[in-house]
């Protein structure tokens, strides 16, 4: 997962089927989806300006072949 600036995410449908959590500070925002659970995306607590995109969960999309995307645990991310 590579952080991208706000400015290049848009949510253009779905939204009624994103679920929202917090905790700790609740600074960070993380979706999910309501149906089935996975995470979809979040925003950042540490650089706010910053969107994290899980593009495994996105339909008729690959990720570029030709980018570096790493694989996060989730216990290991910043």
């Amino acid at each position: 997962m590579k952080p991208i600036s706000q400015e290049f995410f848009s949510l253009i449908k779905g939204k009624e089927f994103l679920g929202l959590y917090k905790w700790n500070k609740h600074i960070a925002e993380h979706y999910f989806c309501k149906e089935c659970g996975v995470y979809t995306h979040h925003k950042r607590r540490r650089h706010p300006d910053q969107i994290a995109v899980n593009f495994a969960c996105l339909n008729d999309l690959d990720a570029p072949k030709e980018r570096d995307i790493a694989i996060v645990d989730g216990a290991s991310h910043d």
